[in-house]
């Protein structure tokens, strides 16, 4: 607001009674003591003096002090002084305030001390007096005036907008017998709250996105992977680094059976990289693969796996589906062969390194294949097989490289159910890789957990979950269908990745978008790719946030407020995100009393482990079992197994184009000669 020119004129004529009261002030206290002091005071100036004493606010010298004071105040509260955008309150207004009074005091003390005359009868500790009253009503003036120049606005002051876009969150643990709290702390109203990220629908899914060091593995999944097991789910755990989430779900394993709990759970290993410390399974049990569009899903998702995901169409896709079908015939001919006798990964592999001429010779023979190996017949009746390696050269190439001694072990027995959540034989399944080796271990792991999602997700289980840290290295088949359809089967799945563009790589564009449309909860550390940043602010929404604008000029100063939707948490801020510091969008289960209300489920905090009571678990962290004792003789172990599945899968195509079926050689098993007798 602008000034009158009569506001002007009162704040002077304020301003001359300030320092009129001073040398009222120094006349009584001053100049008549001294006049009287020396008898040369006269009437008229005596008479004067009497009346100005007999004024309350003169009556003594604290008074005349405290009432020139009160004018000082009185005169700044009306200032409407130029406001100041850099001030500062403390050596403006609090250092010159405190100094003014102490000069004050100091002024009543030295008034009234004897000394001898230097100035028109006035000695030392007068003159410092007069100065000392001057200067400290003058300190206190300027102090007390520039209170008026404060701007009473953040503006500058919110420098990241921290304040406008905090927001309250979640305090309570949420308790059912399938939630997951996380606690972590977080920003609102000027301070620092305790809370917890509550997971408490985990069935529609969890996808937490991080680059690395961000924290989302010790943030997010290892804490999940620790409550899962205390709820006693049953779990089939992806582990890239391993044993980084096998040991700590080996150790909650056996701290829940400590507890009365998982008593008859099993803990299973699929390791190809040491095979001692490995269970063997059989992906490929013929009860597994029924009829032939069970094993048309199979190959697709072998085939998937070893391209990676790659979505690229007209011939190359020909040549996809020409290996899915021939892949296809190859398992359905070993699960029903001899009742499924020989139905293994390592028999399928083997049978694909024979010559196209055994190979087809053998699939011909069974007549269920034949309209599945059409597209082959031409070439096949006509012997043309520079033809068919045309076709399906490509699969024998690159499925020729899990062909090792390790995977023909592992691979080559049934040790246990892969249906983890079958309540009459639970477990725990570990998928042990290493990034040295994934290129092959992460195609034979795929067809692993695409036949655990499968038989998990179906009616009468117990709770599953399925973690699978860093997922663009493991090809989920048709992972969309588990998030989307599974949520009734008590199947929670858990992903991680590091950007939706290492997503998009792996499993297209098409799938990634879908995965990320259907999953429940979104949980992310730092990212930096721009589309999944602009994916994250897109789902937290928008807030109505106030924003200032401040006019200062010669005569006024404005404040003008406004209120704008703004994103809750802005892109820029997910990506400077510091490690452990999580941002998400949480599922939640329905409300029992509607209020027509609007609550965010967004979390913006940083999470809050326990960081020693972790040191102290791993201490406490054991080798996780040895299930075959080789000895010294594991490599001869493992090429005989080698050597025996070749020879059988040579007896089945003897016994298949020689047209004789004999039965089949009986198979001595390895494994339970060198199956570790402490299991």
């Amino acid at each position: 607001m602008e000034e009158t020119k009569e506001q002007q004129g009162l704040y002077r004529f304020f301003q001359f009674t300030i320092y009129l009261s001073i040398f009222l002030e120094f006349y009584l206290f001053l100049y008549v003591e001294k006049s009287l002091e020396y008898g040369i005071l006269i009437k008229t100036n005596l008479l004067f003096a009497t009346k100005l004493a007999r004024m309350p606010f003169y009556s003594g010298l604290l008074a005349s002090k405290l009432f020139t004071v009160f004018l000082v105040i009185l005169v700044s509260i009306g200032t409407l002084s130029k406001k100041k955008k850099d001030l500062n309150p403390k050596n403006h207004i609090v250092y010159p305030l405190t100094l003014g009074f102490l000069i004050i005091a100091l002024a009543v003390w030295l008034h009234g001390h004897e000394g001898e005359p230097v100035l028109y009868g006035l000695n030392y500790y007068d003159l410092g007096y007069v100065f000392s009253s001057f200067l400290g009503i003058v300190l206190i003036h300027v102090a007390l005036d520039n209170i008026s120049k404060i701007i009473s606005s953040r503006l500058g002051k919110d420098k990241w907008n921290i304040e406008e876009e905090s927001f309250m969150q979640p305090t309570q643990v949420k308790i059912t017998p399938y939630s997951v709290n996380i606690p972590m702390l977080f920003y609102y109203k000027g301070k620092v709250n305790q809370g917890y990220i509550p997971l408490e629908n985990l069935f529609r899914g969890c996808l937490v996105c991080g680059v690395p060091g961000s924290g989302k593995s010790f943030g997010v999944i290892m804490p999940i992977l620790r409550q899962m097991i205390a709820n006693s789910f049953t779990m089939c755990i992806y582990d890239l680094k391993y044993p980084d989430l096998g040991k700590i779900a080996y150790y909650h394993y056996l701290l829940a059976k400590q507890e009365g709990k998982m008593l008859d759970y099993e803990f299973h290993v699929i390791n190809l990289n040491d095979p001692s410390r490995s269970r063997r399974a059989n992906p490929f049990k013929p009860e597994y693969l029924q009829t032939l569009a069970d094993a048309n899903e199979t190959a697709e998702a072998l085939v998937e796996a070893l391209k990676k995901g790659d979505k690229s169409g007209g011939s190359d896709q020909f040549f996809t589906q020409s290996a899915v079908n021939f892949l296809t015939a190859c398992i359905y001919f070993f699960s029903k062969y001899e009742n499924g006798s020989y139905s293994t990964l390592p028999h399928v592999l083997a049978f694909l390194n024979l010559s196209y001429e055994d190979i087809f010779d053998s699939l011909f023979s069974n007549e269920e294949l034949n309209s599945l190996l059409s597209p082959f017949q031409t070439a096949y009746k006509a012997r043309a097989f520079e033809q068919l390696e045309g076709q399906v050269g490509t699969l024998k190439i690159f499925i020729s490289r899990l062909a090792t001694k390790e995977t023909f072990w592992v691979f080559g027995g049934d040790d246990f159910e892969l249906q983890v959540s079958n309540p009459k034989h639970p477990g725990i399944l570990i998928l042990a890789n290493d990034p040295a080796t994934q290129s092959i271990n992460s195609a034979c792991l795929s067809v692993v957990v695409n036949r655990v999602t499968k038989l998990v997700n179906s009616k009468g289980n117990l709770p599953v979950g399925i973690v699978v840290d860093e997922a663009p290295s493991l090809y989920l088949y048709r992972i969309e269908q588990v998030l989307s359809q599974a949520r009734s089967n008590l199947v929670a799945t858990v992903l991680g990745i590091q950007s939706l563009q290492q997503f998009q790589q792996q499993y297209g564009k098409e799938t990634s978008a879908t995965i990320t449309s259907v999953v429940g909860n979104v949980l992310s550390g730092s990212v930096q790719n721009k589309d999944t940043l602009e994916w994250l602010e897109r789902i937290f929404g928008k807030v109505k946030q106030q924003s200032e604008s401040l006019s200062i000029d010669r005569n006024k100063t404005s404040i003008s407020l406004s209120e704008k939707l703004e994103p809750l948490i802005p892109a820029g801020k997910i990506a400077a995100l510091p490690a452990g510091q999580m941002v998400g969008l949480i599922a939640s289960d329905a409300v029992e009393k509607f209020t027509g209300k609007f609550r965010t489920s967004a979390v913006n905090c940083r999470i809050n482990i326990n960081v020693g009571a972790i040191k102290q678990e791993e201490q406490h962290y054991r080798e996780l079992p040895i299930f075959y004792d080789f000895g010294e003789k594991k490599e001869q172990i493992l090429l005989a197994n080698f050597k025996k599945i070749k020879e059988e899968v040579n007896s089945v195509v003897e016994a298949v184009t020689g047209f004789r079926y004999t039965e089949p050689t009986e198979k001595k098993s390895l494994a339970d000669k060198y199956k570790n007798s402490s299991e």
